[in-house]
């Protein structure tokens, strides 16, 4: 009977060289004397597994392929199922002589149109028993504050009479938010709480388990309030119903920016969030490098979205930004190859437009007003920027301690310290105009609403200040 040889690793029949090798496959290993009729099963067998093997492995890369279609165009796309939507579309009121909630208006500019009054009168105080830590909120004929002793009270705005309280049992350091018949604030251990505006009766309540030191804003029936469990939750305003949570990599300890269909927000760290209003999905994030946190809110003016970093860097993103895929590891590998030398200029981040780098440590939210970005540090030093340029018009050292992020009243910038001082700057030359003294440290911005500034201190004072003799 016939003998040849066969390779068993490739399966080839009488394939062998001067050498002893296989012609095809070059092993030494796998030749082997057989029948032919043996040699013609091994070589079948052998040829079968090796097809079976290519096939295989083309499937597990068609289906790769298939799997990274799908994750580019669910992510392009947005092909998620949506979150169901708000129940109602209240928001806090930006009309005259009101200040609704944190900052006035979602898009954080702590600005007024309303002039700041020169401080000398003071037209009453309510006093309580711990430091007051936040700013009010002022709507129609009543001044709503949170207290460190538990409550939230409804004042009136003529003679700082109480009017209701609510005893809330924590402490708060958060604004309130004033929407319609209701207002909505927080309880530092986690408790978000909506009463009604008139009487102070609960409406509802919702516990989210985790420290919040943020205060709440609510646009179009949506009520947006950061917390400790590293998340931003979208809750409906009029049900406390949560609508998306969105988790980000730290502690959201700063209110989020609205305008339009984006949210903005900020974690205790150098990322940065642009979400989409209805989704909670993330368009863009940004960050601002190792060692520049982003501990104050962001601010909006238009398409730009305004922030202050450790390292005195303020920046300026365009919020209609979106990332792309892989992303990360591009600007990753291309800052790589920038440092090694490779590249010769270093990569712009997606969504960059400028940055602004300042003396000191930024860690205030900042305020956008008259086409202009006003920004404090913690050396006691107040710079207005241009807000399309980042190009400074000017620098005033107050030399104290800054501990309130500024507000705009008019044409005027109010800065409050750790002294007790609320300091009234001109808005286009930053001369300081005048300043007003309180017996405690101000972490709260001053507000101004009509004829009337309001300033919450650390000596467990409001004080409502008119220039009115």
């Amino acid at each position: 009977m016939e003998h040849v040889q066969v390779c068993r690793i490739c399966g080839h029949i009488d394939s062998v060289d001067d050498a002893g090798r296989c012609n095809h496959c070059r092993s030494f290993s796998g030749l082997t004397s057989v029948t032919r009729a043996e040699a013609k099963r091994i070589s079948r067998g052998r040829r079968f597994s090796l097809l079976r093997s290519r096939l295989l492995r083309l499937g597990l890369v068609l289906a790769l392929i298939a799997g990274l279609g799908v994750w580019v165009m669910w992510n392009l796309f947005d092909l998620a199922p949506n979150p169901p939507g708000a129940t109602t579309n209240i928001s806090a009121s930006v009309g005259p002589h009101t200040w609704a909630q944190g900052r006035r208006v979602p898009q954080n500019s702590g600005f007024t149109p309303d002039p700041a009054p020169i401080p000398q009168k003071v037209k009453w105080t309510y006093a309580t028993s711990q430091p007051l830590l936040s700013s009010p909120a002022v709507v129609g004929d009543r001044v709503y504050l949170t207290t460190e002793d538990g409550r939230a009270v409804a004042l009136d705005r003529e003679t700082g009479q109480e009017v209701w309280q609510y005893e809330g049992g924590s402490p708060s350091n958060t604004t309130p938010a004033v929407v319609e018949d209701l207002v909505f604030f927080t309880l530092r251990p986690g408790l978000v709480v909506a009463l009604d505006r008139e009487n102070g009766s609960l409406r509802w309540e919702k516990d989210i388990g985790n420290a919040i030191l943020a205060s709440p804003i609510v646009v179009n029936g949506t009520l947006y309030i950061g917390a400790a469990d590293r998340k931003l939750y979208a809750l409906d305003a009029a049900t406390g119903r949560e609508r998306w949570a969105f988790a980000t990599s730290n502690w959201v300890i700063s209110s989020v920016a609205y305008a339009d269909d984006t949210v903005i927000v900020t974690s205790q760290d150098n990322l940065n969030y642009i979400l989409d209003e209805q989704t909670g999905r993330k368009r863009l994030d940004y960050d601002t490098g190792r060692g520049r946190r982003t501990l104050g809110a962001p601010a909006i003016k238009g398409d730009l979205v305004y922030l202050g970093s450790y390292g005195g860097r303020v920046w300026a993103i365009n919020r209609r930004a979106k990332n792309h895929p892989l992303d990360g590891t591009i600007l990753y590998w291309k800052t790589s190859l920038h440092l090694w030398g490779v590249l010769p200029n270093p990569p712009v981040q997606r969504g960059s437009v400028w940055a602004t780098q300042l003396e000191g440590d930024v860690t205030q939210t900042l305020a956008v007003a008259h086409d202009m970005v006003y920004v404090t540090n913690t050396d006691g030093k107040v710079f207005a920027l241009d807000a399309a340029t980042g190009t400074e018009e000017w620098a005033t050292d107050l030399g104290v301690k800054i501990t309130a992020a500024p507000t705009v009243a008019g044409r005027t910038v109010l800065v409050g310290t750790h002294g007790g001082a609320v300091f009234g700057l001109d808005g286009s030359t930053g001369a300081v105009l005048w300043d007003f003294k309180t017996g405690g440290k101000i972490t709260g911005s001053p507000i101004v609403a009509g004829d009337t500034m309001y300033v919450a201190s650390h000596d467990g004072k409001l004080y409502a200040v008119t220039d009115i003799e």
